[in-house]
């Protein structure tokens, strides 16, 4: 147990909690007060500080006497054995408290110890394999032969998947793992800008409490650092293009198959995939179409009675079919410390993760105040003036026919999803502060020999540009990169995705 006894008082602005065994302290952060740009900028923030004894957040180990600091987020901090904790500004904070409801915490750990009794295993059989010569081969109907735990986490939006994906990665980490994680949710994704899928195999590096702050790689937006694979969706809704987000579902299904194939203690570690919170309907086809392209092997439901009865029922009916071997259906308890994030939260989470992956990591300036705290952001990007003659413009959508249409038995021979070029007569102001997606070049170099679109919306990005200004008179968009010089490629892909401060 800590003892606050043998520590100095804090300062005037800060309030010191000590946690006993197996608590928390849970944290609501107001929504960013304002700001843009890449210089300085006034937030509502804190700033944490362990002091004594040991605290995780979202199952990365806080370091002794490093302040971290925080914006914009709902956070708990949590304790196996007791700790003492300093926060900055607490009364600019929408909520503080402590908490011992904490057995939801208890039960991923479990869970933890279950996925990590399947990362031995198949790493047992890796190796039995290899003995017998049969390195690579894969199992007909059962994923990857050797292959650990394939984990998908299913539930309502705002029941804590993202933050249990966390958690179980960082848990994973700990221990010399290197999973995949991968994240299915176009409208808050941890691991890009809003509208993409995306994947990432995790490093101990890339795992810290540092990271879970203003500036992370899980708190989506990087850009630099780690070189994820990135599917453009480009919205945030959905419901728009269901061929498209099953296609791209598909897609990087075989891409991470094939990553692991070849890899016996990186498919030993296994994936853990976050799927969105839309679980009704076509939601619901989502599920079941990810546990397929996935080779999903255990599905963790959190807080949802209904949605683990509608899969335990789907699940019997596939084992009475003998299609393949059925995932292991776990239900998990929702965490006491789960908010509901309004529209204003996530329009400033989705605004700040586009932020980050141009303007990279917040750090505080030594002049902050007591009540604010000034940001200066790491990178300055460049601004790149091109004209419409030198860039092609896509944006896709959806021409699926109805069964009504086809002949009988029939299926639909065109591609469903279409890519239409936006003419330079049709480049308007509208698309001023819109996201583009910049195709990779190789994907433009197929798509030039074959002419199909699925070279371009199946392949992954080479990064993501917004546009600043669109003068029509001069025939010029300015368009905001990462980068200086030119873009990696001249064919943008259009969305819905926008970026207003």
């Amino acid at each position: 147990m800590a003892d606050n006894t043998t520590l100095p008082p804090p300062p005037d602005n800060v309030t010191r909690y000590t946690l006993s065994p197996e608590t928390e302290l849970r944290i609501e952060i107001p929504t960013l007060s304002g700001g843009g740009g890449g210089g300085t900028t006034s937030t509502n923030s804190t700033t944490i500080t362990l002091k004594q004894g040991s605290a995780e957040l979202f199952g990365a180990e806080l370091p002794p006497e490093r302040p971290l600091s925080l914006s914009n987020a709902k956070i708990a901090i949590f304790t196996w054995h007791g700790c003492i904790i300093d926060v900055s500004n607490p009364n600019n904070l929408d909520m503080i408290y402590e908490s011992d409801e904490t057995d939801a915490n208890v039960a991923y750990v479990n869970t933890h110890a279950q996925l990590e009794a399947m990362r031995d295993e198949a790493l047992i059989n890796a190796g039995n394999e290899n003995t017998n010569g049969n390195e690579g081969k894969r199992e007909e109907n059962d994923g990857i032969s050797g292959s650990g735990p394939r984990v998908l986490l299913v539930g309502p939006a705002d029941c804590g998947k993202s933050s249990l994906a966390r958690v179980l990665t960082a848990y994973a980490v700990k221990l010399g793992r290197n999973p995949l994680l991968v994240d299915l949710d176009t409208s808050q994704n941890m691991l890009s800008v809003p509208g993409t899928l995306a994947a990432i195999p995790v490093s101990s590096d890339m795992v810290s409490a540092e990271c879970y702050g203003t500036s992370s790689i899980m708190g989506g937006g990087t850009n630099t650092m780690m070189m994820p694979l990135v599917l453009w969706y480009g919205s945030q809704d959905l419901n728009a293009h269901p061929d498209l987000y099953k296609a791209q579902l598909t897609k990087m299904g075989k891409a991470i198959d094939d990553r692991l194939s070849g890899d016996s203690e990186a498919n030993a570690s296994g994936i853990i995939v976050n799927a969105s919170g839309l679980i009704e309907d076509v939601g619901y086809q989502y599920l079941l179409h990810a546990i397929e392209a996935f080779n999903i092997n255990v599905v963790l439901v959190l807080g949802h009675d209904r949605l683990y009865s509608m899969l335990g029922t789907h699940f019997k009916k596939q084992t009475e079919s003998l299609t393949r071997k059925i995932p292991k259906l776990i239900k998990l308890p929702r965490s006491g410390g789960v908010v509901s994030r309004d529209a204003a939260f996530r329009r400033a989470s989705r605004s700040q993760c586009i932020k980050r992956y141009f303007y990279g990591n917040s750090v505080p300036s030594k002049d902050a105040s007591a009540t604010t705290t000034s940001q200066q952001y790491q990178y300055s990007p460049s601004l790149i003036e091109v004209s419409f003659s030198d860039v092609q413009l896509h944006k896709l959508s959806n021409i699926s026919l109805s069964a009504s249409l086809l002949p009988i038995s029939a299926k639909q021979s065109t591609d469903p999803i279409q890519l239409s070029t936006i003419s330079s007569s049709e480049i308007t102001p509208k698309f001023q502060q819109n996201v583009l997606a910049v195709c990779h070049p190789s994907a433009v170099e197929k798509y030039g020999e074959s002419g199909s679109a699925r070279d371009l919306y199946l392949s992954g990005v080479a990064g993501f540009a917004v546009v600043e200004k669109v003068d029509v008179d001069k025939g010029t968009l300015s368009l905001l990169s990462p980068c200086a010089g030119s873009l990696p490629s001249s064919h943008l892909l259009v969305g819905d995705i926008f970026w207003l401060e």
